[in-house]
């Protein structure tokens, strides 16, 4: 059973509840179908407050149980909230330390991550929050190691995530961990037709042996970026980064979760996804323009990336294109 919380107050942003448990639910529902099962998901709302004014009771969300109630929870949400970030719900640091030292994963929503921080779990560790809130919380928080560029961040068994496009984001990550990578698939296409950048490709997650990144990984990524339209030469990459192909592999696998090569074929995807959003090129032509001479293949290619055809993916994001009166 995956026990996924949301720790909310009556200032609590409920779209910090209602997006990630929604693809949640809609994940263990593909699940059930697929494997004629029962479901693996149960969600807890729980609060400190009362509720007995704010956002919850407007939008009839009940809190099930009191935080001290929780038991067993393998992801907890604390999403952001209304207003000022300094707000505090009492009693709540020793909770978000228990769950934390028991090893439950836990995702601060933008200025959620103040709560998680003034529990101290966050000391010497990377973090992130709301980009208007940065120097606030470098302020307040000075010993976290505060992640400016990132949306994303990972330290052992603690995330933060700086937007709700993020969250989403985090969410498909972690529906790939808890349902695997087609339902998670699925699930993005379900949710958005936009091709989203993974979480491991836009985040900063401290490894296990080293909480630095891989300065190489990240000029090979860029260099395979400003070329990604072209044909991918590694032995040259290689040969200018002065690292062998076995340690190229090895190590960008580590950075990015996946090999150089499926690396290119996410930028052309992105890249095929610009130019069908915003030009009137053939699909041939935007086959031609992200690398690919054959048109076949990379349709072939774009639907087994995204769940749907580059002419789909074409007019459904057109349909949502309007021009005000």
């Amino acid at each position: 059973m995956h026990h996924v919380a949301f720790l909310l107050q009556a200032s609590s942003l409920v779209s910090g509840l209602t997006i990630p448990a929604e693809m949640l639910r809609a994940a263990d529902e593909l699940h059930r179908v697929r494997a004629r099962s029962k479901g693996r998901l149960r969600l807890t709302v729980t609060t400190t407050d009362n509720a007995a004014s704010g956002w919850l009771p407007a939008l009839a969300i009940a809190p099930q149980c009191r935080p001290e109630e929780l038991e067993r929870v393998s992801l907890l949400y604390v999403p952001p909230f209304w207003r000022r970030p300094a707000a505090r719900m009492p009693g709540i640091s020793p909770l978000l330390a228990r769950l934390a030292a028991e090893g439950t994963l836990m995702c601060a929503i933008s200025t959620g991550a103040y709560l998680v921080a003034e529990a101290g779990l966050l000391d010497g560790r990377a973090a992130t929050t709301h980009w208007s809130f940065l120097d606030d919380f470098a302020r307040r928080y000075p010993r976290v190691d505060l992640k400016r560029q990132h949306l994303i961040t990972r330290a052992g068994n603690l995330y933060c995530a700086g937007s709700l496009n993020a969250t989403a984001d985090l969410t498909t990550y972690f529906i790939e961990s808890l349902y695997g990578a087609e339902i998670a698939r699925r699930v993005t296409a379900q949710f958005s037709p936009e091709i989203r950048r993974p979480a491991l490709q836009q985040g900063f997650f401290d490894g296990e042996s080293s909480a630095q990144p891989d300065e190489l990984m990240a000029e090979a990524q860029r260099r395979l970026r400003d070329r990604a339209e072209h044909e991918v030469d590694l032995e040259g990459l290689c040969h200018d980064l002065r690292i062998s192909r076995r340690s190229l592999n090895r190590r960008f696998r580590a950075a990015t979760g996946g090999t150089p090569g499926q690396y290119v074929r996410r930028v052309r995807m992105r890249l095929a996804s610009e130019l069908l959003r915003g030009t009137d090129l053939s699909i041939a032509q935007v086959a031609a323009r992200v690398g690919y001479e054959d048109a076949g293949h990379f349709a072939t290619l774009y639907r087994r990336l995204t769940g749907r055809s580059p002419s789909g993916y074409r007019a459904t994001v057109r349909a949502k294109l309007f021009t005000p009166d």
